[in-house]
């Protein structure tokens, strides 16, 4: 068994604590090595079905309490979720004025608009379902404001990421001006109209 002073560095430890380390030291070379391990132990042995002993199972009333009491954690949890996200959104609303829906191949859209600010700012809302992911991560999408179909004035570009996406937009125009709204894919780098997925 090696000394104390080699296996023990005391730099820095008061004599109390060096006396008490030397203390346990001499206790675990008095009691000297374990025992090797029986040859009966050194390997498992799989216990049969009449020694495992089953989970013991909370009494009937105790579980109708934890079913209560998981029942009502789930409810504050959802009740909370509900009122910060209905609260955000009556934050976010603005009074809708008009609806226009929009049809694609397998798509389908509303935009809501609002109604113009003092500087004539449009605020809009953009329900989209159905388009297409981007497999791209530099594509797009982009709303038009259109005549006879094509599209002529740019109102906002966005991206889908699941098969519904809300996008809020602005737009300034006078919409006397156009007669639909249309919706265009855009590849990385272009910067004239895609072509049409959505129209009115």
């Amino acid at each position: 068994m090696s000394d104390f002073k080699d296996i023990v560095d005391t730099e820095g430890l008061s004599d109390d604590e060096v006396a008490r380390l030397r203390r346990v030291h001499e206790l675990l070379v008095e009691a000297g090595p374990p025992p090797d391990l029986p040859p009966a132990l050194e390997s498992p042995v799989e216990p049969t079905e009449a020694e495992i002993i089953p989970f013991p199972h909370l009494p009937k009333r105790r579980w109708a309490l934890v079913a209560v009491l998981a029942a009502t954690l789930v409810l504050i949890a959802f009740g909370g979720g509900f009122l910060t996200g209905h609260g955000h959104a009556r934050q976010r609303s603005f009074a809708t004025q008009h609806v226009v829906s929009m049809q694609g191949r397998g798509a389908v859209a509303f935009l809501k608009i609002g109604g113009a600010d003092d500087a004539g700012n449009w605020p809009m809302e953009l329900q989209v379902s159905g388009l297409p992911q981007q497999k791209n991560g530099r594509a797009y999408y982009e709303l038009w404001l259109s005549r006879n179909g094509k599209p002529v004035a740019p109102c906002g570009t966005f991206r889908v990421n699941q098969r519904n996406t809300t996008v809020r937009l602005s737009v300034p125009y006078k919409f006397s001006r156009f007669d639909g709204w249309v919706v265009t894919v855009q590849g990385p780098g272009r910067h004239e109209p895609g072509p049409v997925v959505m129209t009115t």
